[in-house]
């Protein structure tokens, strides 16, 4: 028993007959010929491709069976057994073919000169298989890739190809532009997670969404600031799709990466916008207690103080000197005030006259909270009234400490309230500490 099967010359007549004709394949033997191509054998299956049988095939007229093939590829036919090659060469080329339907086939052939071809014997065996499904779909892979390429020609957007397995990033070219990173970027999560590519904050945004995706999660966004070509942070949206294999595995993230920095910064300029006190720049009363809060809650145990500003006589400043007097008064002292502080001190407006100044670290070291206070009183008097040059002007300042008085901006506020009109009962231009 031979397990390879028998070869062609242990085969009967028979056998070998029947195996030719229900070959799937075309097989054709062809030589050159004055009209362009003979053929000394053909099997069925040459003659399946065209959609012929081999009799319709023998009463085809000549024009038509020299139009079985595309013009400009039958040229490539002739050409190819044409030449002399060598016995044993294998040529492979593709083919269109006018089937009997009007539709057109691609075939691939495969096309050897004999191994016992004599010298100068122009004789060639074919093997010919319909690849048109194979081809259409290589087209349409095609289409698609033309079209992403344009899309991604016209789009503004950074396109982006990341492979799971080998752990490869693949970007368009236009990310040579804005970013610094390379179309191809290998051992790719490791090189975002800890090089120049993220601002540090938005580290854990990334790994979050990566680790969203590997989870099972399909869409993943997230917005980050990223350190561009000339060292500025960016603000960019990430948006990417996961493709799961069939067992549920995420294998590929597919996504873009568009600047959004002009989006968030007007965003930011409304939100400010809402937030502030357009007089002063301060932060406005809701606005400021908010904060305050804010900061309590992310430092609950560190100490802070708030002091509670209120502007003595000023609605006499208003009514002596006009209200355009009092709101240069107010300008320049608070810019004066905002130079004296941090700039992660909190600073707002709560009143026609009234200001918070919140500061973190001072605690409950009253000598330093007394200098701070000395200086906002300073600040008052050096203000000058451009009508009233020689007026002095003086502030009432009520001061409360966190933990110590109050627990939040309410019971912080309501103590220092009650601290400055101590001060203003008690002849004004001073401060005082809440009890």
């Amino acid at each position: 028993m031979k397990y390879g099967g028998l070869n062609e010359s242990e085969l009967q007549k028979v056998e070998l007959e029947m195996i030719l004709s229900e070959t799937v394949a075309g097989i054709a033997m062809v030589s050159p010929h004055p009209e362009g191509v003979k053929l000394e054998y053909t099997n069925e299956g040459f003659f399946d491709l065209f959609g012929y049988t081999r009799d319709e095939y023998e009463t085809l007229p000549q024009e038509v069976r020299l139009n079985l093939f595309h013009y400009n590829d039958f040229m490539n036919i002739l050409s190819r057994i044409n030449t002399d090659y060598k016995p044993g060469e294998i040529q492979n080329f593709e083919c269109r073919c006018n089937k009997k339907n009007g539709e057109v086939a691609w075939a691939l052939f495969s096309v050897r000169k004999p191994h016992n071809a004599k010298e100068g014997e122009q004789r060639f065996i074919c093997n010919i298989v319909d690849i048109t499904e194979m081809k259409n779909l290589q087209m349409k892979i095609q289409e698609e890739k033309e079209r992403y390429e344009l899309i991604e020609e016209i789009s503004d957007d950074i396109m982006f190809n990341y492979d799971v397995a080998s752990d490869v990033l693949e970007c368009s070219p236009k990310i040579l532009r804005t970013l610094r990173t390379a179309t191809r970027v290998e051992d790719a999560i490791e090189y975002i997670t800890y090089g120049n590519v993220f601002d540090h904050r938005d580290i854990p945004l990334f790994i979050e969404a990566v680790s969203n995706a590997l989870s099972g999660k399909r869409i993943n966004i997230f917005d980050a600031r990223i350190i561009n070509q000339r060292n500025d942070i960016v603000w960019h949206r990430i948006k990417f799709a996961t493709i799961f294999d069939a067992d549920g595995n995420a294998v590929r993230f597919i996504g873009t990466i568009s600047d959004i920095d002009k989006e968030k910064k007007e965003k930011s300029r409304l939100i400010a916008q809402a937030e502030t006190d357009q007089l002063t720049g301060f932060l406005n009363k809701v606005s400021t207690g908010l904060k305050i809060n804010e900061l309590i809650k992310e430092y609950p145990n560190e100490p802070g103080t708030m002091f509670l500003i209120d502007v003595d006589d000023f609605k006499l400043l208003n009514d002596t000197y006009g209200h355009h007097e009092g709101d240069i008064f107010l300008r320049e002292f608070t810019s004066k005030l905002a130079l004296a502080f941090r700039s992660t001190d909190i600073l707002g407006r709560v009143g026609g006259e009234e200001f918070i100044i919140f500061v973190n670290g001072l605690g409950d070291v009253k000598e330093l909270v007394e200098e701070k206070a000395k200086e906002i009183e300073k600040i008052c008097h050096s203000v000058k009234l451009e009508k009233a040059a020689d007026k002095v002007m003086s502030c009432s300042i009520g001061i409360s400490i966190y933990p110590e008085t109050g627990m939040d901006y309410n019971d912080l506020f309501e103590k220092a309230d009650e601290a400055m009109y101590y001060v203003k009962k008690h002849g004004k231009n001073g401060y005082a500490f809440a009890e």
